[in-house]
């Protein structure tokens, strides 16, 4: 009888934790485990089809400057709010590149809303440095520089051609109006 009333005085006097932020130590996951999103922003090409597939409309392309501006030229990547996100995984068999496939990571809490929505700076595993995102556009203004130089002499060659055509087309376009002409005086 007196360990009853002892017992109340012996759990109050020692701190006992009642809630913990996280496990000391993380469960083994299964290999189809569909965690947290990982991008691989060298290859991204910025269609959006993730962003248009996904059901619950979790996903917005955002810009990102560490991607591929060869491959994706206006820089879009997804962003991802893990909110309304089911991990479905339709966005990772859309991907026509392969670039989005689900993590192993699954912890995801923070403090605020805003903290579980998850941009492509968070998302990205591969991207690249500012030096070679620097390197990769001065290359996509080289290859625009000799697209654009390639077509101002292909129209100056058309032009030149054009001069030599209309002499020609001249030519033809008298035989046919000969030929269309009827002839006079034929059956009515």
């Amino acid at each position: 009888m007196i360990k009853n009333f002892t017992w109340p005085l012996k759990t109050a006097s020692r701190e006992i934790e009642v809630t913990r932020l996280y496990p000391e130590f993380m469960m083994e996951l299964p290999d189809a485990e569909r965690g947290i999103h990982e991008l691989d922003a060298t290859i991204c090409i910025g269609c959006g089809s993730c962003a248009r597939v996904c059901p619950n409309s979790c996903i917005e392309m955002v810009h990102f400057k560490f991607g591929n501006p060869l491959k994706n030229k206006k820089m879009q990547f997804p962003q991802i709010d893990y909110g309304r996100c089911m991990f479905c995984g339709l966005c990772v068999d859309e991907c026509p590149v392969e670039c989005l496939k689900m993590g192993k990571k699954v912890i995801m809490a923070g403090w605020e809303r805003k903290d579980i929505v998850k941009g492509p700076d968070f998302l990205a595993t591969k991207r690249f440095s500012a030096k070679e995102v620097a390197d990769l556009e001065a290359e996509a203004k080289r290859i625009a520089a000799e697209k654009a130089a390639a077509k101002k002499a292909a129209a100056k060659d058309a032009a030149a051609a054009g001069d030599k055509k209309p002499a020609k087309e001249g030519a033809n376009a008298e035989k046919k109006k000969a030929v269309a002409k009827p002839a006079e005086g034929g059956a009515s």
